[in-house]
C-alpha cells in the first residue's frame, strides 16, 4: 500500500517516520512522498519528495492512498472544510497505526486517523476519521474520540469520556470519567478536565478552567 502524507512538517514528519516502522514491521505500507501547498514540487523533505500541492492528490496513480497531516490548533475547523473541498473519495483515505499500539479486538478507528507509537485503546472505545493520536496516550474503555480531533502525547481520557468533534487535547492532559469536551475546545497540556467543557472554550489548569474561547479565531476565518 503506497500512502501520500498531506502536510510536509511538523505532523507529516511523525506520520512519515510510523510509516516506515511499519514498512520494517510488515512491509504492508510505504511512504512515497508529500503533498504540500507550501512548498515546491520535487523538494525533499526527510529524505522524501513533495508531489505537488494538495489539490494535486487526483493526479497520482488510483492506487495511492492519503493521510493528512494538518492539524493546527484553533484552526480545526478551517482544515475540516479544505480536506471537505479536496473531494478525495473515502476509499483514498489511509489509516495509519504504529505497529507499538495496543488496541483492543472490538475498537476500529475510522480512515484518515493517525495512532501514534505506544498509544492505548482499551474495550469500547471509539475513533472516528481524521482524528490523531500521539505517542503514550489511553483511552479509556467505552471512550469516544469524534472526527477532526487531537489527542496529544501521554494524555489520558478516562473511561466514557466523550471527545467532540475538532477537540484539542493537550499532552500529558487528563480528562476524568464519564466527561464531555464539546467541539472545537481546547484542554491545555497538563490539565485536568473534572467536569464538562462547553464548545469552542479554551481551558487550562488542575482543575482545568476556561481561560478564553476558540470563536473569536473561528468568526476570524469567516467560518461562523
Amino acid at each position: 500500500m503506497k500512502v501520500v502524507i498531506m502536510g510536509a512538517s511538523g505532523d507529516g514528519l511523525v506520520v512519515a517516520q510510523t510509516i516506515r516502522d511499519i514498512e520494517r514491521y510488515d512491509k504492508s505500507m510505504q511512504v512515497i512522498g508529500f503533498l504540500d501547498d507550501g512548498l515546491e514540487a520535487e523538494s525533499i523533505i526527510y529524505g522524501l519528495p513533495v508531489l505537488g500541492g494538495l489539490a494535486s492528490w487526483s493526479d497520482l496513480n488510483e492506487n495511492t492512498l492519503f493521510i493528512p497531516a494538518l492539524h493546527k490548533l484553533k484552526k480545526m475547523f478551517l482544515r475540516k472544510k479544505l480536506l471537505e473541498q479536496l473531494g478525495v473519495p473515502e476509499d483514498r483515505w489511509a489509516t495509519v497505526i504504529h505497529p507499538t499500539a495496543k488496541i483492543a479486538d472490538d475498537v476500529a478507528v475510522g480512515y484518515g486517523s493517525f495512532v501514534a507509537s505506544n498509544v492505548t485503546i482499551t474495550p469500547g472505545a471509539t475513533v472516528c476519521c481524521f482524528a490523531s493520536i500521539r505517542a503514550g496516550a489511553i483511552l479509556g474503555h467505552n471512550t469516544i474520540i469524534d472526527s477532526y480531533c487531537y489527542i496529544g502525547p501521554s494524555a489520558t481520557l478516562c473511561g466514557g469520556a466523550q471527545i467532540e468533534e475538532g477537540v484539542h487535547i493537550g499532552p500529558n492532559a487528563v480528562v476524568v470519567d464519564g466527561i464531555v469536551v464539546g467541539h472545537y475546545a481546547i484542554v491545555g497540556a497538563g490539565s485536568v478536565a473534572t467536569k464538562n467543557i462547553t464548545a469552542f472554550d479554551v481551558c487550562f489548569g488542575v482543575p482545568a478552567r476556561k481561560v478564553s474561547s476558540t470563536i473569536g479565531d473561528m468568526k476570524r476565518f469567516s467560518l461562523l
